[in-house]
């Protein structure tokens, strides 16, 4: 019997044969583990993409943005306005700071509503972080107008939106400062992963993010060993999910800490792991050279994909589909529907694992809200989105089978 990994968009979708063979390689080589040529390729593809004159490279997104807010000297007594329907790894750098996340509503894009924004600026207020959900670009140069005008920093968080373009313009240029992320289901994969460049006109704040990068660390051997361990145990793991053997041996590596998982327990509460920030090692470089060599690939199967979900769709009742714009690259097809948790349940049973970003105001489950200063129905059209939506997969190992398989779900 021939096993086949299930449809799973969060387990590491983006990890093909060629990646596993890549952390194989650079497992048995320690010594460029932490430093390496790898590190200069990724930054100097970043750079030419688009033509940043600067990019620096960390451990995760959440350290790129902790770094990169403490180079425009955001501190206690801040306010940063950030988007509820989110993940805790975004509002939590903000609190490390000792500034103070204030969450604003959505609107249809599932990013930060413009139109709400200026209610929630008053003196304190020193940041707008835009989100580009699912890789649908928000309402940028409005949101880049409102910011001009009350001198507010503006920052892109293109964890999602790799890729992603307003009008031929590549998301992550619009802002003052932009960061992103490799985790192990954004654009592109090294399971741990970060960037972030400031605009060169900021040039005091420049040489602090150059000051601040440069003063850190590596992560430890042993982290590094975890996330190169990560794709090549999910080549056993995912084979075996449906079966039960997967859930529980990688429940097993997780327990015996050999995998890490993505967010950790103290980020739950507003506190800061130790690993993070830290230098992006060069081991996870490797990887992620890889994966960039795909990016173009990748997008335009997800933006194929996301057509194919329109097309089929679109006369289903009780189902919001997301905002069709050119330029997104739906990193996920986030629907929205009155009995989502009914439907991820009965996909479960038919060994379909679809998306739950974000099935809380702030994911994951068991956040604090009170400790990361989120109040309950003060942004009621995210937590309407968050009651009601279901990420559809895009990723590139899809096949014809089984997209029809999600369909025939939703019809």
């Amino acid at each position: 019997m021939i096993l086949k990994a299930p449809i799973a968009i969060g387990l590491s979708p983006n990890t093909e044969n060629d990646d596993v063979w890549q952390a194989i390689k650079i497992i048995f080589q320690p010594w460029m583990w932490q430093e390496g040529d790898a590190i200069k390729k990724v930054l100097e593809w970043f750079k030419n993409y688009f033509n940043f004159d600067e990019a620096f490279l960390f451990n995760s997104g959440r350290s790129a943005l902790y770094v990169v807010l403490k180079s425009f000297g955001i501190d206690k007594g801040d306010e940063v306005l950030v988007q509820a329907f989110t993940c805790v790894a975004v509002p939590d750098p903000v609190i490390w700071t000792g500034a103070k996340p204030i969450f604003v509503d959505i609107d249809e894009t599932l990013n930060i509503d413009p139109g709400l924004l200026e209610k929630h600026i008053n003196r304190k207020t020193k940041v707008i972080i835009v989100q580009h959900t699912f890789g649908i670009p928000a309402q940028i140069e409005l949101i880049k107008k409102i910011a001009q005008k009350y001198n507010l920093i503006l920052i892109e968080d293109c964890a999602h939106s790799l890729g992603a373009e307003v009008y031929g313009k590549k998301v992550g240029t619009f802002g003052d400062a932009v960061i992103f992320s490799f985790g192990r289901d954004k654009v592109i994969s090294s399971v741990f992963g970060g960037m972030a460049s400031i605009n060169s006109k900021f040039k005091t704040q420049c040489l602090q993010l150059k000051k601040l990068q440069g003063n850190l660390n590596f992560p430890g051997y042993f982290w590094i060993l975890q996330q190169l361990l990560h794709p090549i145990f999910f080549v056993i793991i995912l084979p075996l999910y449906n079966l039960i053997v997967g859930k529980l041996f990688l429940a097993i590596l997780i327990k015996l800490r050999i995998l890490t998982k993505p967010i950790f327990k103290e980020e739950m509460n507003g506190f800061k792991p130790d690993v993070f920030p830290a230098k992006y090692p060069n081991a996870l470089a490797v990887l992620l050279l890889n994966q960039l060599t795909k990016l173009q690939h990748y997008n335009n199967i997800r933006i194929k994909l996301a057509s194919y979900y329109f097309d089929k769709l679109k006369e289903t009742k009780n189902i919001i589909l997301p905002v069709q714009v050119d330029g997104g690259i739906y990193l996920r097809f986030n629907i929205q529907l009155p009995n989502s948790e009914e439907i991820l349940l009965t996909a479960k049973k038919q060994g379909i694992l679809l998306g739950n970003w974000y099935k809380n105001i702030v994911d994951p489950k068991y956040v604090d809200y009170k400790k990361i200063g989120y109040y309950l129905d003060s942004c009621p059209k995210a937590e309407l989105s968050a009651k009601s939506s279901v990420n559809l997969p895009t990723y590139p190992k899809l096949s014809i089978s089984d997209l029809e398989k999600i369909v025939k779900l939703l019809t």
